[in-house]
């Protein structure tokens, strides 16, 4: 490993560890929100290790993939039917602005994410510097009905926006959501209103989620190069 891939590795473990910390600090019987991707995974991984017994009530996890690491790491796996309501929402993100705005859910779990966002009582949201941006400008992910899929590049192409089918290795053919729904990217350019470009997305009919989160009270912790953290709030 060289030596920006352990400073980058440092941030990351020093994100995770604080997280944990944070989490644990609110109590015992936690019901517990749990997000997508490979910093989630590693969050549960160093929560499973560090949690006391009676910490975790059950986890709710957002996608087969978080609920499969959490049942191997020895939770109890919990569903909205059975637990009205979340302790805490810990997630990861794919960029985010200096003010705490956020595009999330390239993972393709960003409808159920961003529910658990919503009914959780606090959310610390994590990730490392490289995420990190003055503007938030890379494509956002969506959420689309297999039946609106053939109409909605042309929907947002009347306002200027290029959309495509998320793909990914191992797989042809777009990316499929838990929920059964095809996952696409809206490259919408700079996004200097989320608020706006949030609300544009979602009243296009056929799209069930967008994975624009303007910042809603959430806490976001960044894992600096060598170990530094950051906090936005």
């Amino acid at each position: 490993m060289g030596l920006e891939e352990q400073r980058e590795a440092a941030g990351l473990e020093k994100v995770v560890r604080e997280a944990v910390e944070r989490v644990l600090s609110l109590g015992l019987g936690l019901v517990l929100g749990l997000g997508t991707g490979r910093t989630s995974a590693r969050f549960i991984g160093e929560l499973a290790r560090a949690a006391p017994p009676g910490a975790v009530e059950c986890v709710i996890p957002t996608s087969f993939q978080s609920e499969t690491a959490a049942s191997k790491a020895g939770f109890r796996i919990g569903s909205l039917a059975n637990y009205s309501s979340v302790d805490v929402y810990v997630d990861s993100f794919d960029q985010c602005n200096v003010r705490g705005d956020l595009i999330k859910g390239m993972g393709g779990a960003l409808a159920r994410e961003k529910l658990l966002m919503t009914l959780a009582r606090s959310v610390i949201l994590i990730g490392t510097e490289e995420k990190l941006s003055e503007t938030l400008n890379i494509p956002v992910p969506i959420e689309v009905l297999t039946f609106a899929a053939p109409a909605i590049p042309i929907l947002l192409q009347r306002k200027g926006w290029r959309v495509v089918e998320k793909t990914s290795q191992g797989k042809a053919g777009p990316v499929i959501t838990d929920n059964g729904n095809i996952l696409m990217l809206a490259d919408v350019g700079a996004i200097n209103e989320p608020e706006k470009a949030e609300w544009e997305l979602k009243v296009t009919p056929g799209i069930v989620e967008v994975g624009l989160c303007p910042r809603k009270g959430h806490r976001v912790l960044i894992g600096r190069r060598g170990g530094e953290l950051l906090e936005i709030c």
